[in-house]
């Protein structure tokens, strides 16, 4: 009878997942085409961002970008965020849209609206941030007279590039989770793994697994395999963080919940006062 009710619920939702995933391969293969005068509805807004957090103008050079020739720093397609984007349209709608459809065609029609129109300003937000710091990051070291041997220019771009945007993504599911499906206790929390799955799956899926499809990287296996290992290490890294601080959170609520609001001390401690 449940795995009846799985199965009629899971084809339900076919249709809407089938519309999302047509919709986000049009993306890509828009961005795959595009030149920067067809990425001005993202690049605009982006460079905007960036000038208001930093003060930093930015003048447009048509089929190049945005440029500011002091700082010697483009904004160009690349830099727009297209993929983010993507990725996180997929992970909503995938990874939400059977958990907050309800069954109704109206509002599973508004949750993949509405996600992707989140992600857009998401996007626009998280990669602001992002290109502010790969801006002021370099500046900072060079002028602190810092200098590691390995870590190129373009190294470091990938590393803020990857803590900025798989960061954004962990706290947004969590966000999402918290807002959509309720506040659980402490104990009915899922476990630290399950709750990293879905933002694990989509970035590793979009930003290493189909370029790793594509032809064209056999050419560059080499480099192709110094760039997964380096966004691995970084995600590894940030993954760790990311739990010592879910434990720092979920551990003191467990033990409050053992051994009482007060924990064991002041527990021990107001005992003896009353004796």
């Amino acid at each position: 009878m449940q795995f009846e009710k799985i199965t009629k619920q899971f084809s339900f939702y076919i249709p809407y997942y089938l519309l999302s995933l047509l919709a986000l391969l049009c993306l890509k293969l828009f961005y795959s085409r595009a030149g920067a005068d067809n990425l001005t509805w993202i690049l605009t807004p982006t460079t905007g961002w960036v000038s208001i957090l930093s003060g930093i103008p930015f003048t447009y050079a048509p089929g190049e970008g945005y440029v500011n020739h002091s700082l010697r720093f483009i904004i160009a397609p690349s830099c727009c965020g297209i993929r983010f984007l993507g990725i996180t349209a997929a992970m909503l709608i995938f990874s939400f849209l059977h958990r907050t459809g309800c069954g109704s065609p109206g509002r599973s029609i508004r949750w993949i609206l509405g996600s992707l129109g989140f992600s857009y300003l998401f996007t626009i937000f998280v990669n602001g941030l992002r290109i502010l710091l790969s801006i002021y990051i370099p500046l900072g070291l060079s002028g602190a007279g810092i200098y590691i041997r390995w870590l190129t220019p373009e190294r470091l771009h990938t590393l803020i590039g990857t803590a900025v945007y798989f960061s954004s993504l962990l706290i947004l599911y969590r966000a999402v989770s918290l807002i959509c499906l309720g506040k659980p206790s402490a104990f009915s929390r899922p476990p630290f793994v399950r709750s990293c799955l879905s933002p694990v799956f989509w970035y590793f899926f979009i930003v290493l697994g189909l370029p790793a499809l594509n032809s064209s990287y056999a050419e560059s296996r080499g480099r192709f395999s110094e760039y997964a290992a380096l966004i691995s290490a970084a995600c590894l890294i940030l993954l760790l963080l990311y739990g010592t601080i879910h434990l720092l959170i979920i551990f003191p609520q467990k033990i409050k919940r053992t051994f009482g609001f007060d924990g064991i001390i002041k527990s021990r401690y107001r005992k003896k006062r009353n004796h």
